[in-house]
């Protein structure tokens, strides 16, 4: 089944967060613990912000669980003797180094274990043995959720198990469940562990056990830009259903987002370890916290952002009322307000997200004219909505000239902008052809590079691993139907619209000019089935799917994919053209007619500054879905 999207993802930005509840680096403490007890700190980490200390700690409530377990050295094993069973960590200013067990104002002796566990009394100290291999601390946090181990869970609660001893490939270590609002006051880690000193790895016995915990929950935001050339963009209407017809009554003002399937609300959250293990070391995935989400009773069908925040138009003739879409991804329109995001549960395995909306396109000449376009739609692929914990998602949409919505409501009218064109000649005969194709519906592309800065209207090559990875929604034929290229132009705008005209409508050979001065050579990509993520996870492509990878320079790409059905379409069209050189082409005589019909050549000697000569130019008729990509140094 073919599906035909152009109002296309532009840009998916993954960061470990830029939200205030989503916690950063330790300070650099360099107290150390002493050879013999085991002591434990913590740091919660993101992207743009560091807290540790008392602000870190005040974060986790000053409190977190940990189950430590040891595994034998004669055989190497996953730990899995317990040590520390649901053991509770308490923070207390000041007091670092007033205990063999305190090494960092973190302290477990003389508490009270955490329900579930089984420990009776007091929490004891305990010692490194140096007879065993290795342990493993697997470590959480509720924040100032209330907290229970049976019975139903209610707006405020969260209910844990205990902790069990990891082993490689287990679905399960510990599971959460509660609202995504109380949810949200939690905190994981990964699984920390220990070598034996004769072991040539860190951290060792001795040293102080260090967790790095995480945000529990992901983050969500959505905008829209817009870059139809001569219009601005207003009133945006969103879609909340799969509906599939286009309809003009579609009143929702609020960004709006529909899975396949449902976002989950509450749940169980089941946190593992599936890659544990020393054979395991060298692999990214080693000690990773993995989160699976079991949705019980909360699910919803669409997920709002709140308005837009629309801005002044960038033309002056429409006034400074603040009413329009954004005109650059940097200045694109965000949904919502604040930081503009949305608190929602983990989604590991992803799911296809689909936005529609209707809009309206305000001439920038002052005129007052508008065009209501309906029924518009873009997907971003399931394989960028593998929502991680601790994530934070931005969901950029760009409104084009070559948006697949409807200017008209009849099943007869085809979708797509098509530019109102004219041309002048003189003839004497009235069969003469002038046509132009400007615009088809084609699938959402999305585009994605490690490091990637959301505000930037560009690619880098300096943004950490620098490679490009291109993907048209549902399409595996990469190797066979797209096609990378590298733009250059003499004067005309490169657009979606102008290289598709490059690529159908007297085209240029592979790195010569089109009639439209665009110049596209071919450059190589790749086709890949998976994606490096940021942090070591990599994003996970569904089966049936693939992407064109590449390493940029600093210039303009486009990526094309055909969507022709093998059958020749092309057509001849004859164009005038005026010459302004002081003399002939070199294919004057070949390629120039003197007459509307292109019947009679130019002859030499007979060229003439300023006079109008005629040209056959061969439409394709191909079809493409293209995606214009900058990359700055």
């Amino acid at each position: 089944m073919k599906r035909y999207y152009l109002l296309a993802a532009a840009a998916i930005v993954f960061a470990g967060c830029s939200n205030n509840e989503f916690v950063g680096e330790d300070s650099g403490r360099t107290q150390e613990s002493g050879q013999g007890q085991i002591a434990f700190s913590s740091t919660l980490p993101a992207a743009t912000r560091a807290w540790y200390g008392a602000v870190a700690a005040a974060k986790l409530n000053n409190k977190f669980i940990v189950s430590g377990f040891s595994g034998d050295k004669s055989t190497d094993a996953i730990a899995t003797t317990t040590v520390f069973d649901n053991y509770q960590v308490e923070w207390k200013a000041n007091t670092a180094g007033t205990t063999a067990s305190n090494t960092a104002d973190w302290e477990y002796v003389g508490l009270t274990a955490a329900p579930p566990s089984k420990v009776s009394g007091e929490q004891t100290i305990k010692y490194w043995n140096y007879s065993a291999g290795q342990y493993d601390f697997i470590a959480y946090s509720t924040g100032d959720a209330d907290v229970i181990t049976d019975g139903d869970v209610s707006t405020g609660k969260v209910k844990v198990s205990a902790i069990s001893a990891p082993a490689d490939g287990k679905a399960a270590a510990y599971t959460i469940q509660g609202a995504a609002a109380d949810l949200a006051k939690c905190y994981i880690a990964d699984l920390v562990t220990a070598y034996n000193p004769s072991k040539d790895t860190k951290p060792k016995f001795g040293d102080r056990v260090q967790f790095n915990f995480r945000n529990l929950t992901t983050k969500v935001r959505v905008a829209l830009y817009e870059t139809v050339p001569g219009y601005s963009v207003k009133d945006v209407r969103f879609y909340a259903n799969g509906t599939t017809d286009a309809s003009k009554d579609i009143s929702a003002t609020e960004a709006t987002l529909y899975p396949t399937g449902n976002f989950a609300t509450s749940g169980t959250l089941t946190v593992s370890f599936p890659t544990v293990g020393t054979e395991n070391i060298s692999k990214s995935d080693y000690n990773k916290a993995h989160v699976a989400v079991a949705a019980e009773n909360g699910t919803e069908t669409s997920q709002s952002f709140g308005n837009l925040e629309y801005k002044a138009s960038d033309d002056n003739r429409l006034g400074t009322g603040t009413s329009y879409l954004g005109t650059t991804l940097p200045n694109a329109s965000y949904a919502g307000t604040g930081d503009f995001y949305q608190t929602m549960l983990p989604n590991e395995t992803g799911s296809t997200l689909t936005l529609r909306v209707n809009y309206t396109l305000v001439s920038n000449d002052g005129s007052g004219e508008e065009i209501h376009v309906y029924g518009a739609k873009a997907i971003v692929p399931a394989i960028y909505a593998q929502w991680k914990s601790n994530y934070a998602y931005t969901y950029v949409f760009k409104i084009s000239d070559k948006t697949n919505g409807k200017t008209g409501l009849t099943d007869a009218d085809p979708e797509g902008l098509f530019p109102i064109t004219f041309d002048a000649m003189i003839t004497d005969v009235q069969n003469g052809n002038q046509a132009t194709v400007t615009t088809v519906a084609t699938p959402s592309i999305t585009t994605y590079q490690k490091g990637h800065d959301v505000t930037k209207d560009e690619y880098s090559v300096k943004d950490e691993d620098g490679d490009i990875y291109v993907m048209v929604d549902g399409k595996k034929d990469l190797d066979k139907n797209g096609q990378l290229y590298t733009v250059e132009t003499s004067g005309t705008t490169i657009s979606e619209a102008t290289v598709h005209d490059a690529l159908t409508i007297g085209a240029g050979a592979d790195g010569k000019p089109s009639r439209n001065g665009i110049t596209l050579t071919k450059a190589n990509s790749e086709v890949v089935t998976t994606i490096p993520g940021v942090d070591g996870n990599d994003i996970k492509m569904a089966d049936g799917t693939a992407a064109a990878k590449f390493t940029p320079k600093a210039g303009t790409y486009a990526y094309a994919y055909t969507l022709d059905d093998g059958k020749d379409k092309s057509t001849e069209l004859h164009t005038a053209v005026t010459l302004t050189g002081e003399s002939a082409p070199t294919d004057f005589t070949t390629n120039y007619y003197t007459d509307p019909d292109c019947t009679t050549n130019a002859k030499d000697g007979e060229y003439k500054k300023g006079t109008t000569y005629y040209q056959k130019v061969t439409n394709t008729g191909a079809t493409y879905a293209i995606k214009v990509i900058k990359v700055v140094e």
